[in-house]
């Protein structure tokens, strides 16, 4: 019972005047028609409904911005994934080359009408130096 009389003042206006004595009274009802107003139920409940807005506003506005951050910490990882995948596959590849160039005793490549073309010496020592660059290069 005591809630409900709390809560019926709680939206009650509240009026302030001035008596023939210059006392100043405040009350929830107007003595005259001269008393001012000063707040008015329904708008202290519309500044907490307002407070409440801003406030979801915020945590809305906050997790908006964790969200965003996640989505571009995911695709980072994503990328940075991507790129180490292709580094492992170009080492393997380098590593690939380099043992055949090391390990073969004729190296050759093809043509475009097909036809093997064997590599001298110098050429291959060219590729050799140059596969063991891209494995230092790839598999760090």
């Amino acid at each position: 019972m005591g809630a409900l009389a709390v809560s019926a003042h709680a939206h009650a206006d509240l009026y302030k005047w001035t008596d023939a004595q210059g006392k100043v009274h405040y009350s929830d009802q107007p003595p005259t028609a001269k008393a001012q107003l000063i707040k008015n139920g329904a708008a202290g409940q519309a500044d907490a409904t307002a407070q409440a807005t801003q406030s979801l506003d915020a945590k809305d506005q906050a997790y908006q911005k964790r969200r965003k951050e996640a989505e571009e910490a995911r695709t980072k990882a994503e990328k940075e994934a991507e790129q180490a995948r292709v580094r492992r596959e170009n080492c393997a590849k380098a590593r690939n080359n380099l043992s055949t160039l090391q390990n073969s005793p004729r190296v050759y490549s093809t043509d475009a009408a097909g036809q093997r073309t064997y590599m001298d010496d110098a050429a291959r020592a060219r590729e050799l130096a140059s596969s063991q660059k891209a494995v230092s290069d790839f598999c760090q």
